[in-house]
C-alpha cells in the first residue's frame, strides 16, 4: 500500500541549493556545515535526521561522479541527462535537496488521501491520481482553511465514520480494538494538514506532493515540478 506524501519546503533554501556549485555542497555536506542554514523543522512534521539525508546526498553526487564539478548542482544534474544519465536517480538528487530544505512532510495512507481531500473540493475524485493534482490541493487547501482545525478534524472523523456505517462495518470498540487508534489517527492527521495549509500562506513555501515509491519527477506544482526544474536547466545549457 502506498503512502501520500506531502513536502512543505523553503523555496528560496531549496533553489539555492540547486544553484550552489556541485564541489562547495559536497564540502558542506561532508563538514556538516549545511546544517547550519538548514530551514527549521516545523514542530508538527516529521523530518528525517541531518546526518541520514546528508548521507544520502553525499552518496548520489559520488554515484554521479560530479563531487568535484564546478557547475551548479541543477545544471550538472542537467547535463548528466543530456548525457543519456538515468532519469530516476537524477532526479532522485534534485528531490534529496528539496527534503534537505523542508520544514518536513505530512504522509498519509493513500486510500485515506480521500477523507482529508475530496469532501473539500467541488468534484469527487477520478481515482487515486487525483489526489496528486494541484488542483485538488489549491481547492481543497482553500476549503479546509475556511474552517477552524478542531471543526475539520471533527468533520474528517464523522465522514470517516458515515462511510464504515455504509460499509456495515461496526463502531463499537469492544468488536473492533482498532476503532479508537484509527479515530486518533485521523484527529492527528486532520489537525496537521490544516497547520500545514497555515504555513503554505507564506510565499518562501511551497509543496511537493508525491506518492512515496512513484517518480520523483512529478513532485510538485508549476514551475516547483522536479522534471520541469531539470528540462528547463537542461534547455538553457543549451542555449
Amino acid at each position: 500500500m502506498a503512502d501520500l506524501l506531502a513536502m512543505v519546503v523553503d523555496s528560496d533554501s531549496w533553489l539555492a541549493l540547486l544553484n550552489t556549485k556541485v564541489s562547495d555542497l559536497y564540502q558542506q555536506m561532508s563538514d556538516k556545515s549545511a546544517r547550519n542554514s538548514r530551514p527549521a523543522q516545523a514542530d508538527f512534521l516529521d523530518r528525517r535526521f541531518d546526518v541520514d539525508v546528508e548521507a544520502e546526498i553525499l552518496d548520489w553526487m559520488d554515484a554521479r561522479d560530479i563531487g568535484n564539478e564546478a557547475h551548479s548542482v541543477i545544471l550538472a544534474a542537467s547535463r548528466q541527462l543530456s548525457d543519456g544519465g538515468d532519469i530516476e536517480e537524477i532526479a532522485s538528487g534534485v528531490w534529496l535537496l528539496a527534503e534537505w530544505c523542508s520544514l518536513g512532510t505530512w504522509d498519509c495512507m493513500e486510500g485515506r488521501g480521500f477523507l482529508y481531500l475530496e469532501p473539500y473540493i467541488s468534484e469527487p475524485l477520478d481515482g487515486v491520481d487525483g489526489l496528486y493534482l494541484e488542483t485538488t490541493w489549491v481547492e481543497a487547501l482553500k476549503s479546509i482553511g475556511n474552517l477552524t482545525a478542531k471543526e475539520y478534524s471533527e468533520a474528517v472523523v464523522l465522514d470517516w465514520m458515515g462511510r464504515r456505517e455504509d460499509f456495515g462495518e461496526t463502531m463499537e470498540v469492544g468488536e473492533d480494538p482498532r476503532i479508537l487508534s484509527t479515530m486518533q489517527s485521523h484527529q492527528r492527521l486532520s489537525e496537521q494538514l490544516h497547520k500545514l495549509n497555515d504555513i503554505l500562506s507564506s510565499d518562501q513555501t511551497t509543496l511537493l506532493v508525491r506518492r512515496d515509491w512513484s517518480t520523483y519527477l512529478t513532485a510538485g506544482f508549476g514551475g516547483f515540478n522536479i522534471g520541469g526544474l531539470l528540462s528547463l536547466s537542461a534547455m538553457e545549457d543549451d542555449s
